[in-house]
């Protein structure tokens, strides 16, 4: 059935709502962007979201690239990824996203599937999102999207049999028209991304705080040398650059949406001192705190980061 669901957020902007369950783990929502709780809310989720505008366009934006999708046209979420839906000149305008858990493509934990064709892609950088247009393959993943919302909408016998069929390929049609991009990623291993998962997400937890390369390091029971090289061959910086770079950006959060003077913010997100905080935050983002906070006011969103997920998808 699709329904409207309202989005509301967590203090770290995941969404709270329940996107299906165990039993089936996947939903349909129509969101139409006039409701209060949709429009200008940035969140994520661990769903892969896939969104295809029915009436008018919108605007979807995340921390790095912003869509213009008219009706017919489609776009693709992450899982993990930030974004947020923003009205045009047309008011009324409307979409219908399909949601659902990675484990709808691969089935069991250890899965070939997961492996090789799920885990390349949510580890992907330059697949976290993707507006379907006109390409040959665009427009056999839109087609699979109007077959989605039709036969979720009719829900005949056996219908979530053909919802899994219809999931499975337009994520074949994605991996197969993306083989270039996903190959070029396969010399990072599996055991790397793991690991990385697990050092940042102790970043993650304790970047509020003073911490070490020793403790980055023993919180995933590794050297600080083969620490310092995993994060050079997955991310391609090193564990205090990332460190740095994970509170800029909470920073900025903090910066949009509260009243925090700068050295208040500074001590919630682990710098030591205001100065400090302004100093690395010119350098990231060639403005000061403040020009950042204005930029936002006048704009009237903020841009957030994508968080590192580390949910286990077993």
């Amino acid at each position: 059935m699709i329904k409207y669901r309202p989005i509301l957020v967590d203090s770290t902007l995941q969404e709270l709502t329940e996107h299906g369950n165990f039993s089936f783990p996947m939903s349909m929502d129509e969101q139409h962007i006039s409701d209060e709780n949709v429009a200008f809310v940035p969140h994520w989720h661990y769903e892969i979201q896939i969104s295809t505008v029915v009436k008018g366009s919108v605007i979807f934006k995340t921390p790095e690239k912003e869509f213009l999708i008219r009706r017919g046209e489609a776009v693709f979420f992450n899982s993990g990824c930030i974004h947020e839906a923003v009205p045009t000149d047309d008011k009324d305008s409307a979409y219908t996203c399909v949601n659902f858990h990675p484990k709808v493509i691969y089935g069991y934990a250890e899965s070939l599937l997961r492996q090789d064709y799920v885990n390349p892609v949510i580890f992907s950088n330059e697949l976290q999102t993707i507006a379907f247009y006109d390409e040959p393959w665009h427009l056999e993943v839109r087609a699979l999207m109007e077959r989605l919302i039709k036969v979720n909408r009719e829900e005949r016998f056996g219908y979530e049999i053909e919802m899994y069929a219809i999931i499975l390929k337009m994520w074949q049609v994605i991996v197969q028209s993306n083989e270039d991009i996903l190959s070029a990623s396969a010399s990072v291993t599996f055991a790397d991304k793991q690991r990385i998962k697990a050092l940042t997400r102790f970043i993650h937890k304790n970047y509020m705080e003073r911490i070490s390369l020793t403790e980055i390091a023993g919180s995933d029971h590794i050297s600080k040398g083969e620490c310092c090289r995993v994060f050079q061959r997955v991310l391609g910086t090193t564990p205090f650059a990332y460190l740095i770079n994970y509170r800029i950006h909470q920073g900025m959060k903090m910066l949009a949406t509260t009243d925090h003077n700068i050295s208040e913010i500074a001590q919630s997100v682990g710098f030591g001192s205001g100065s400090y905080f302004t100093e690395c935050f010119k350098k990231k983002m060639h403005c000061s705190p403040m020009q950042y906070r204005k930029q936002m006011q006048t704009s009237g969103g903020a841009k957030q980061q994508k968080p590192q997920i580390t949910e286990d998808y077993s």
